[in-house]
């Protein structure tokens, strides 16, 4: 799919979209659509899961849910819908309350909890990084890779330049 393409397909996608909003009832088709129609990739459904149990310490649920999950990527997809504060803490499965920015990198949060008589500069230390952390940190960093269409080997000179040209091409487009 060339660039130009592309960019009338996440037009069309976001004018598809635009008013929609219910989380439950059109995560998948969302997704799909998104995959499909906009990165071009066919058959979303072979490699992408949807709403899957996970089991939770709270007694008065048994269960919660994963909006999304691709495996292969190990990324979580939580899909919030288009009345949802951002900014808001939401109960999470563990009994926690956490904004949906904190839950995505909550991850990372866990790896370095593991580790709390660690200073931040002893947990990113190149040479001593915990592996847990390295994980997780490496995993954010694949989903956003993906989430962008870089490459994976795409030097980070190459990543920032091209964050900055797709940020000037939003602001000018306003």
């Amino acid at each position: 799919m060339s660039s130009v393409s592309q960019k009338q397909a996440a037009k069309q996608f976001v004018q598809d979209w635009s008013g929609k909003g219910y989380e439950k009832g059109e995560t998948s088709r969302f997704w799909i659509a998104l995959l499909q129609n906009v990165y071009g990739i066919q058959d979303a459904t072979k490699f992408m899961e949807f709403e899957l149990p996970v089991k939770t310490i709270l007694k008065e649920k048994g269960s919660d849910f994963i909006d999304g999950y691709i495996a292969s990527t190990k990324v979580l997809i939580e899909q919030k819908g288009s009345h949802v504060d951002l900014n808001a803490k939401y109960r999470q499965s563990d009994g926690s309350e956490l904004t949906p920015y904190q839950q995505a990198a909550q991850a990372i949060l866990d790896a370095r909890a593991l580790y709390p008589d660690s200073s931040l500069a002893d947990l990113y230390d190149s040479l001593t990084m915990p592996p847990e952390l390295r994980k997780a940190h490496h995993a954010n960093d694949a989903a956003v890779l993906e989430a962008y269409g870089f490459p994976k080997d795409a030097p980070e000179s190459d990543i920032v330049a091209r964050l900055f040209n797709m940020y000037q091409e939003l602001t000018n487009n306003k």
